[in-house]
């Protein structure tokens, strides 16, 4: 019996067992209930995604050019409660779980141990904890994404179940569509372009049902289209409005420059970083990512850290060129597959390299001093949110003091949803929004409040006008 017990024992510790990847995402998990983050407030783009779910009642929409997943993925706490500690703690389970079933679908292409040491590293960025636990679509994509990158390797590789990984390949790019459709080009792509034009890789099974996931997320965003915007037409046309304007920028410098803080950078601001000497840390990240390309070079792994490194390359590419502000949450997508491709190189430093014994402690000195000094971030950044973010209930606060009462329209959606109002949303001028609205500009009007804010109210609306404001000197909230 002791010799069965001890053999039980090492099975349940070898580098394959799965106690190694519920033990990272665990400590992923303790990682986000920390109270800082549990108390944090909601943010602006939170507040878009949750308002048509929320057991708060709120005419806020959501901008037309982003979708309803991670408003959906929220609305089972949403819907019964508006406690901010509720949400927070469901969000923070919910990516637990989704980062254990994402690294599971790995499972057989890399050792449990190193699936486990990417998850741990993932689960150590400061970017990753917050975005764990609030409602923005990037973590949700960046979680399908990898678990939709692994079960292509599966299948390409003629491994596991074909149907049931099928199945959620479709849903997994269903979901990646949901978050943002524009995911298709920015996080798909990579998959299809391999599925079409790498040889060994060729199966219509796949393409078919990366196809189908597309056009269930596309019909989900035509529905909404015609619901709550106007119609196709009417929802680009809007989504158009919105910044930035599609062209080509370069702001990869930019983006380098806010890894570490502030979070979200339009440009002109943030000409400073919060921990410039951070940026040798994301160096030594992205110097372990190449190292684990180099490595899996010249063994059965080369095709999926090709995958991989493309996928990463071609996210931040794309954010690079394309979006002009800073905002490392977009980059969350490359974050995850660059962890695998790290986790990689410090398999091979601890276990094969000739300099074992350096490896096992520059490893070692790579994780301990991200984990702490990705802590020190965490609460800088999040100490900085919590301030601006009170101002929105306190902007509500004063509008209240001062008679606003809904049906209303003001300036910030923030704003408005604690206030019970109506706003537009990035890019559509205020009195163009009133326009849209039922009746339009006729049957409502507009009142400029004490302290300069201008609010629009029914007309029939008992709210006095102090200045006597005329329909049409939009001032925007300050």
């Amino acid at each position: 019996m002791p010799a069965v017990e001890a053999q039980r024992g090492r099975r349940w510790l070898s580098g394959d067992s799965l106690i190694w990847l519920v033990a990272a995402t665990v400590l992923f998990v303790l990682a986000e209930l920390i109270p800082e983050l549990l108390r944090m407030p909601l943010g602006a783009d939170e507040i878009t995604y949750i308002a048509r779910t929320s057991a708060h009642a709120s005419p806020v929409m959501l901008p037309p050019v982003h979708g309803h997943g991670a408003g959906l993925l929220a609305a089972p706490i949403t819907l019964l409660t508006t406690s901010l500690t509720a949400l927070r703690i469901w969000m923070a389970l919910l990516s637990g779980v989704g980062l254990f079933l994402a690294m599971l679908c790995w499972r057989g292409i890399r050792p449990a141990w190193t699936l486990a040491l990417a998850a741990l590293i993932i689960g150590s960025l400061a970017i990753t904890q917050l975005s764990g636990v609030q409602v923005y679509p990037d973590w949700w994509a960046a979680v399908f994404l990898l678990a939709l990158t692994g079960l292509f390797l599966q299948v390409v590789n003629g491994r596991g179940r074909l149907r049931l990984q099928l199945v959620l390949i479709g849903l997994c790019s269903f979901m990646i569509v949901l978050m943002r459709p524009q995911n298709i080009v920015f996080i798909l792509a990579p998959a299809i372009v391999a599925s079409l034009f790498i040889r060994s890789w060729r199966n219509f099974k796949v393409l078919t049902a990366i196809g189908v996931g597309i056009v269930l997320g596309c019909a989900n965003w035509v529905g909404e289209s015609y619901l709550w915007y106007g119609g196709i037409n009417s929802r680009i046309h809007l989504a158009g409005q919105e910044p930035p304007q599609l062209k080509l920028y370069f702001s990869f410098f930019y983006q380098v420059r806010v890894l570490s803080g502030p979070w979200y950078c339009l440009p002109g601001q943030c000409h400073s970083t919060s921990f410039p000497w951070l940026t040798l840390w994301w160096v030594a990240f992205a110097a372990l990512g190449a190292l684990g390309v180099v490595v899996a070079w010249r063994t059965s792994r080369r095709a999926s850290a090709v995958l991989m490194a493309a996928t990463g390359l071609w996210v931040v590419a794309l954010y690079s060129f394309l979006v002009p502000f800073g905002a490392p949450r977009y980059l969350l997508p490359a974050y995850v597959l660059l962890a695998i491709l790290a986790a990689d190189a410090i398999a091979w430093l601890a276990t094969e390299s000739r300099w074992r014994n350096i490896g096992i402690a520059s490893a070692s000195l790579f994780l301990v001093v991200g984990i702490a000094t990705q802590h020190i971030v965490l609460d800088r950044q999040v100490s900085q949110q919590v301030y601006a973010r009170r101002m929105f209930t306190y902007t509500a606060n004063r509008f209240r003091d001062f008679g606003v009462r809904p049906p209303c329209v003001i300036w910030s959606p923030s704003s408005a949803y604690f206030l019970g109002c109506s706003a537009p949303w990035t890019g559509l001028p205020i009195q163009g929004y009133v326009a849209r609205m039922p009746g339009g500009l006729a049957r409502w009007r507009e009142v400029l409040l004490p302290d300069g804010s201008v609010v629009y109210v029914p007309l029939n609306s008992k709210l006095k006008d102090p200045t006597s404001a005329r329909l049409g000197n939009g001032v925007p909230e300050r």
